[in-house]
């Protein structure tokens, strides 16, 4: 397979760029402009700058079938090629997606010029800063040539990292890499093509009729609060107005700077409590703060408003976005990973014509793999029976093991408390968080010896799994001196002076232990 890294230099000024537009707005534009492109064959002696006419008649005579790309922030690039030059290659690479998961996260730049600082592979130049507001006729000879040995710079800046992350630069004690894992390779190539490829259709009338309830609620909610949008968007003048009513505002001591602060944020209990408050004058305050302190139900339907009208849904996802947990990030100011299970919006999402959609959903995934790290084998065997239709499923006999008596899915509530159970506390639950926890996924109140008795319930259940908690807690102490040794009994997960090797090579990093 050939490999060519490409990079591509487009027009913007103070109001067209990716500082004030998203990828899909700014690509999709009437302004774009290729000022040029630049070309440099991985493993062979192709280098060329190539005006846009230039290398739409290069693109035309290549082999995309055997042909790769390779970029760095290949979202961009990419749907460059795709949407502007109808290039589709083989396979696509991405040295942005790739140093995430080897050296991202935690504040880190994952620009090209630090990447190359940081690696000690060349120096990134500043002519992209004197294209500003200058279109391809605006350059001179030299100014265009100069911008091209620029351009070419990032290219073999880009290469140096690929060659570098390929090679087995990251390596973890004895468990060593000598390339970047095949899989996690298949899936960055096809996190770029849920952007660069694009399927999904949105229906604009569901959406508009979405906007026009959310504002209508908001407004509602407004009017029936009894005082001014200004007083339900500022913290002292909302506890003023609870105050009015009777009521002390509820506070709690902020996480960021260990001080008192209001608990007014829609994920605070005493705010919760509030909205279930005896007084409907209360509840009606509350409602409206929370409906009109938060806009992100509109301001998403907005933004995918504007991209049907601009053709069809591209699917931005960060891979290892999320710093620790290499788990995807949302990207280009949509996350379409926390959708509304239910209503308009996900309504408005539409396959294209003779295709479905399928929901796909892994069964009880955290308790198997909580389970299985830890060898619970009573657990891990009623998975297996489980998936052969033999058994109950885990949360069905988790709450039999409570409640003393077999519990089907017929038995909503019971189950429910079994789910509960199984899930939050294979991470160390004690008893007045499961208690609260409870609460908020829709279980009757239980005392404090109730939610005790369920926790120790349990921990006694799962032997190997409280040891696990033990071990992992050790575990850091083995990181911080660089000690290798295995989480589990499997061996599946190890320790290194960054962190824990996962069984695919990545590492969940903990930073500056001390």
């Amino acid at each position: 397979m050939r490999i060519v890294c490409i990079d591509i230099e487009s027009f913007y000024n103070q109001e067209y760029s990716l500082s004030k537009l998203t990828t899909e707005e700014y690509i999709r534009d009437e302004r774009f402009e290729t000022i040029g492109v630049g070309v440099v064959e991985v493993d062979g002696d192709f280098r060329k700058w190539m005006t846009r006419e230039d290398f739409r008649t290069w693109a035309r005579k290549q082999d995309w079938k055997k042909t790769a790309i390779l970029c760095h922030h290949a979202h961009f690039d990419g749907a460059i090629l795709t949407w502007r030059y109808g290039i589709t290659p083989v396979f696509w690479f991405d040295t942005l997606s790739m140093a995430r998961a080897v050296v991202g996260g935690f504040g880190k730049s994952m620009s090209l010029a630090k990447l190359a600082e940081h690696f000690g592979i060349g120096v990134k130049g500043t002519e992209v800063i004197a294209a500003k507001d200058k279109h391809h006729r605006d350059f001179s000879v030299a100014e265009w040539a100069q911008y091209g040995e620029y351009c070419l710079n990032d290219c073999d800046l880009t290469i140096g990292l690929f060659r570098l992350f390929m090679n087995g630069f990251f390596a973890h004690m004895e468990r060593q890499l000598t390339a970047f894992p095949k899989f996690e390779l298949k899936l960055i190539d096809r996190t770029i093509r849920m952007f660069t490829e694009p399927s999904i259709m949105l229906d604009p009338t569901i959406l508009r009729g979405e906007l026009a309830d959310l504002i209508m609620l908001r407004e509602t909610a407004l009017a029936n609060s009894g005082v001014t949008r200004e007083d339900l968007m500022s913290n002292p003048k909302f506890a003023l107005a609870l105050e009015a009513l009777g009521v002390d505002p509820p506070t709690k001591v902020s996480a960021t700077t260990g001080k008192m602060t209001w608990a007014f944020a829609k994920t605070d209990k005493g705010l919760q409590d509030l909205a279930e408050h005896a007084d409907p004058r209360v509840q009606a305050l509350v409602a409206g703060r929370l409906k009109n302190k938060s806009t992100i139900a509109e301001t998403r339907v907005e933004r995918l408003l504007g991209i049907e009208s601009r053709g069809l849904l591209p699917v931005y996802l960060n891979y290892c976005g999320a710093d620790q947990s290499h788990r995807f990030s949302g990207g280009d100011k949509l996350n379409l990973q926390n959708m509304p299970k239910k209503g308009a919006i996900r309504s408005s999402l539409c396959a294209p014509p003779g295709y479905l959609f399928v929901v796909v959903d892994s069964a009880n995934i955290e308790a198997r793999v909580v389970d299985t790290l830890a060898g619970e084998e009573e657990a891990i065997e009623v998975y297996r029976k489980a998936d052969r239709k033999e058994g109950p499923d885990i949360y069905c006999y988790m709450a039999s093991k409570r409640y003393g008596r077999p519990i089907t899915k017929a038995d909503v509530q019971e189950r429910q408390f079994g789910k509960v159970l199984k899930l939050a506390c294979g991470f160390g639950m004690g008893g007045a968080k499961f208690k609260e926890t409870a609460r908020q996924w829709g279980l009757p109140p239980m005392g404090d010896a109730e939610a005790d008795d369920a926790v120790s319930d349990y921990r006694a259940a799962h032997p190997r799994v409280v040891a696990l908690w033990r071990r992992a807690g050790n575990m850091f102490e083995d990181i911080r001196f660089g000690r290798h040794n295995a989480l589990d009994p499997g061996e599946l997960v190890w320790t290194c002076k960054e962190g824990l090797v996962l069984p695919h090579g990545l590492v969940i990093k903990y930073p500056d232990l001390r």
